[in-house]
């Protein structure tokens, strides 16, 4: 594919957004990085901030998205939701990604090599997780008649999900990785995806362990890097919670989330080291 001529820093400038995307502006990206990994990561905004919906799956999770957490916490509680300059980010780059799709693609092109340049030149591995705060399909990221898998057919793509028909993908494309989701209410999707040899990722409450079962499957510890694509295979893979500024009142008092996607010490499928 002939990429056409892109002033990136003049594009960048004039659409008002430091950059699409970037491989060290989350602490689980950096976690990454120091195990060996450049991992160029794309965060974009939910759809009642953007008007665009970016989690088609999203429904019973959308309370605490993740969104909200971070960096962007502090900003949302000290500013506000719609004032939060990461927000507004965010919500440029979605309406960028669904109202210019070519120039979007341009720029995530641009940036996913210059990342694996990057990469390259400390010795490094290099990997792409288009969905940091989003669940789109890589399919829909087309330049040219190619989507974003096939312009890059050696670098190595994964997300998380909890769109079930999203693992079709898996046997089209060999450079794309899948981790389904727990959202509390798809138990039966996640014990087919665990059947088909595939990772759940589950969020856990408990900070300071991790379970040695859930489901009767093994448990792995996934909160010490993002490479999902390296956790190994049929397990459940464990997250901790990460409180967002939805679990914060207006007088900054927390509140403990009370949803069905995180798991309790005492629940009855979890097992624990004795």
């Amino acid at each position: 594919m002939e990429e056409k001529k892109l002033n990136y820093t003049k594009t960048i400038k004039e659409l008002g957004i430091a950059y699409l995307g970037n491989h060290s502006q989350s602490a689980k990206m950096r976690l990454s990085t120091s195990n060996g990994t450049i991992t160029y990561c794309l965060y974009l905004a939910p759809w009642n901030l953007s008007g665009y919906q970016v989690c088609p799956g999203g429904l019973h999770c959308h309370k605490f998205c993740l969104n909200g957490s971070g960096h962007n916490k502090s900003d949302i509680i000290y500013r506000g939701v719609e004032a939060s300059r990461i927000n507004k980010g965010r919500i440029k780059r979605t309406r960028l990604f669904y109202e210019n799709k070519p120039l979007f693609m341009q720029l995530l092109i641009h940036e996913i090599k210059k990342a694996s340049n990057y990469a390259k030149n400390h010795n490094m591995e290099f990997s792409v997780r288009l969905n940091g705060t989003s669940d789109l399909s890589p399919e829909a990221f087309v330049y040219e008649g190619k989507n974003i898998l096939e312009i890059f057919p050696d670098v190595q793509f994964y997300d998380y999900t909890k769109v079930f028909n999203r693992v079709n993908l898996l046997s089209k494309y060999d450079n794309y990785q899948l981790t389904f989701s727990y959202d509390g209410h798809n138990m039966d999707a996640c014990k087919q995806f665990l059947q088909m040899g595939g990772n759940v990722a589950v969020v856990f409450a408990n900070q300071e362990m991790i379970p040695m079962k859930f489901m009767g499957y093994p448990v792995c510890d996934g909160n010490l890097f993002d490479m999902r694509y390296l956790d190994p295979k049929q397990h459940i893979v464990a997250l901790h919670y990460h409180k967002t500024a939805a679990n914060y009142d207006k007088q900054g008092n927390y509140i403990e989330p009370n949803d069905d996607f995180v798991i309790s010490d005492n629940n009855e499928l979890v097992e624990w080291y004795a």
